[in-house]
């Protein structure tokens, strides 16, 4: 499994696309860790590059009045519990690779296309 950067992610803010980039080399070096210890790893460093990348995201759309802002950060807490269960899975190797990958895929290519666009739509909006 491998995802790749598409331009139609791009939010508009440098900073945040940035993240986002770096976001998905985190998830592609889990899906390319092999055994327990080297997926645990990878996994602990896309946690705290997505913590640190929902504080900015936060930030922006709080900068921005973005309507929705309470909504969102729900979305990101449930996202980072969900990141822990998974973890925590993984560290009791209960968790399969096929749970990983789908909710790691999922959330990129669901939350990055549906609900930040809705970020960088506001952004484009406000600025005309």
């Amino acid at each position: 499994m491998h995802i790749e950067w598409k331009d139609s992610y791009r939010t508009g803010n440098d900073r945040i696309d940035e993240q986002h980039e770096m976001l998905i080399e985190y998830a592609n070096s889990v899906f390319e860790m092999n055994g327990l210890a080297g997926q645990q790893l990878a996994m602990m460093q896309l946690y705290a590059h997505l913590r640190t990348h929902f504080s900015d995201e936060e930030a922006l759309m709080r900068e921005c009045k973005f309507p929705d802002y309470m909504s969102h950060r729900h979305l990101h807490h449930d996202m980072l519990a969900r990141m822990n269960a998974i973890s925590a899975s993984i560290g009791r190797r209960q968790a399969t690779d096929e749970e990983v990958h789908v909710f790691i895929t999922k959330w990129v290519l669901v939350h990055f296309a549906t609900e930040d666009a809705k970020i960088a739509a506001h952004i484009r909006q406000r600025s005309v």
